[in-house]
């Protein structure tokens, strides 16, 4: 008994110490360790999976909203030119 009243006697057996290490501690860890790496990277990877899906669906959406013209190749939809004589040019000062 120490002079504040405790009694440290228990923790002269390393046996009674509750953080012992025995041999299986470490691979016990590494087991949890590589367990929760697995599960995160299986998560990423569904993730990963519904992302492509996800891409591959819209890319569908767009290609089925495209006009012939542009899926036969021409690349632009044309455009009339804009009728004659709607813009008039300011008249030069002459004098």
């Amino acid at each position: 008994i120490d002079g504040v009243g405790w009694d440290w006697s228990y923790m002269a057996n390393e046996e009674d110490h509750a953080l012992v290490a025995d041999g299986e501690t470490p691979a016990e860890f590494a087991l949890m360790a590589n367990n929760e790496n697995k599960d995160k990277k299986d998560l990423v990877d569904g993730k990963l999976a519904h992302l492509l899906k996800s891409s591959k669906d819209l890319e569908d959406i767009i290609e089925s909203q495209r006009s012939e013209k542009v899926k036969e190749g021409l690349g632009y939809n044309v455009v009339p030119p804009p009728a004659p004589n709607l813009y008039l040019s300011p008249k030069k000062d002459l004098s």
